[in-house]
């Protein structure tokens, strides 16, 4: 219960972020989606149920405050979530890669799924400018700023939940 409050307190700053600081650090239009990062990671790391909780609240904030239809977004979001808490078994403390490639990947599909909802269906067929000018662009920026998340993300929980230390059998015992 404690890592979902926590969750919900950090996804509230980031929207916070997502929505004051970061239209000041646009490159060429585009910034970087720190709620995708939240919830591609919160996934990545604690599991399916955490990165479902996750998308659901990033996908209502959006829907609720800035979406025409409420629903879209919290489908993106828990799709995304759930999807990385499926890959949860991959997840190694040191590794930074697999983490960045999943938010990589998230960030791809939240702007594929979004242009079919929000384009596609409207007769907008141009997806290769939409690919090159918006998706790709962002996807590059989302990244990058996911390495100081997942980072901070990873240092919050070895905080919150420390490792136990196993105390050695009495035949374990070095001599």
């Amino acid at each position: 219960m404690k890592r979902y409050a926590v969750m919900f307190f950090i996804i509230i700053i980031g929207f916070l972020l997502q929505t004051s600081v970061f239209p000041h650090i646009q490159i060429i239009h585009i910034m970087p989606n720190i709620l995708i990062i939240l919830t591609a990671v919160s996934g990545f790391m604690f599991g399916r149920k955490v990165g479902l909780f996750s998308g659901f609240i990033c996908g209502a904030l959006m829907d609720l405050l800035y979406g025409n239809v409420v629903g879209i977004g919290i489908a993106i979001f828990v799709i995304i979530g759930y999807g990385n808490g499926r890959a949860n078994k991959l997840y190694f403390k040191d590794d930074l890669s697999i983490p960045l490639l999943a938010i990589a990947i998230s960030d791809f599909c939240y702007g594929i799924i979004y242009y079919i909802c929000y384009f596609l269906l409207r007769g907008r067929m141009d997806i290769l400018a939409y690919l090159l000018d918006i998706i790709i662009p962002e996807m590059i920026y989302t990244t990058l700023l996911g390495i100081l998340v997942y980072k901070f993300l990873h240092w919050l929980d070895e905080k919150l939940y420390p490792e136990e230390e196993v105390p050695l059998a009495k035949s374990d015992k070095i001599q």
